[in-house]
């Protein structure tokens, strides 16, 4: 991963909200998740696009999916849908945009939202 990232590479969207790592802490972020759950990616797409002239310009790596996430030590398993769109720059990733199914993700651990009251 560290060979395909620019050194001052910045990576959002991990970790929920509208976070930013730098190269470094997306390193242990991986390391943290690759230590405690078991990724597979499935049903994986990519699209390289080139803008031109406008505010987005550069060329990117769209790419869509499924990342099913295993647990080590329960088994207990988790499928999120996700959608990257990384900004490439001296042919090295400069940008990541991470966009995924958050709510996936907390009813299969139990949450449930709650309407608001009317």
């Amino acid at each position: 991963m560290s060979s395909q990232l620019h050194k001052k590479a910045i990576i959002y969207g991990l970790g929920g909200g509208i976070d930013s790592l730098n190269v470094q802490q997306h390193k242990e972020y991986y390391t943290n998740s690759t230590n405690q759950f078991k990724h597979s990616i499935s049903r994986d797409l990519y699209l390289p696009v080139k803008v031109e002239n406008n505010w987005n310009e550069g060329e990117w790596i769209l790419s869509w999916g499924t990342n099913t996430i295993t647990n080590k030590k329960t088994g207990k398993e988790v499928i999120i849908p996700y959608h990257t769109a990384s900004l490439i720059q001296d042919d090295k990733i400069i940008y990541i945009r991470y966009y995924y199914d958050v709510l996936n993700i907390l009813t299969t651990q139990g949450y449930t939202i709650t309407p608001p009251k009317k």
